[in-house]
């Protein structure tokens, strides 16, 4: 977990000693790779040392300020249409998750049945290299001047944008259902997305979730997201 803070226009996003220096340049990787081949509105990240990296203080306001308060459909709107001009582009230099997905659930600690049941839906979904955020949600977008800037890019990679889709409703779904509920209604309204193909990507997403965090109260309704998708009850 990184600790952030903000210093003369900047905010420094600071790792632990353990965290590993290539993932701070792979975080500094990845946004020079979208600077340069997107219009995305993104910011420069630079590192400062082996576990810092610092970029520009844009604004304390994100879409998750609101839509945790409020489930306004408009603003919903803009998110969801945000992360559908990020999925247009594709063939970056960026790994692709159906890859490193497949690596990850081989290699994990994840009970035989959640492993197999990941591990089909994977292998089912088409195979795709557009561009997915992987951590897609309210609070990693940023409004400044009007324009909305997209944070955290860490975990981008390449994919069919259904797990982006489905990773954003995992993570929201484990704050707020309604917030969840009513993203998927306008995912699939706006975008022509069936609703069906997104919960069956959802088992998938929920046990990636469950590898990349020690929370067992998040591990408590990722377990049950990933044999009971559409679960409307459980909470952490």
């Amino acid at each position: 977990m990184a600790k952030v803070y903000i210093e003369d226009d900047f905010v420094y996003k600071t790792y632990d000693d353990f965290y590993p220096e290539e993932w701070v340049d792979k975080e500094v990787y990845i946004h020079d790779i979208l600077l340069r081949k997107t219009n995305l509105n993104i910011t420069e990240v630079e590192k400062v040392n082996a576990h810092e990296i610092k970029m520009p203080f844009l604004s304390h306001q994100n879409l998750g300020f609101y839509l945790m308060r409020n489930v306004d459909e408009s603003l919903i709107d803009d998110f969801v249409k945000l992360q559908h001009e990020m999925h247009q582009y594709q063939a970056l230099e960026l790994e692709n998750a159906h890859i490193v997905f497949k690596r990850w659930i081989e290699m994990s600690q994840l009970s035989r049945d959640i492993k197999h049941i990941a591990q089909d839906v994977l292998d089912t979904i088409e195979y795709e290299n557009y561009l997915c955020h992987f951590d897609y949600q309210p609070s990693h977008v940023v409004i400044f001047r009007n324009e909305y800037y997209i944070m955290d890019w860490i975990h981008a990679k390449l994919a069919n944008p259904i797990l982006d889709i489905a990773n954003t409703y995992v993570n929201l779904r484990l704050d707020q259902y309604n917030l969840a509920h009513k993203y998927l209604q306008r995912v699939t309204t706006l975008l022509d997305y069936d609703k069906e193909k997104v919960f069956f990507a959802v088992p998938l997403m929920a046990a990636i979730k469950m590898i990349e965090t020690d929370d067992i109260f998040e591990h408590k309704v990722l377990t049950t997201l990933v044999f009971d998708p559409k679960n409307k009850d459980i909470t952490k």
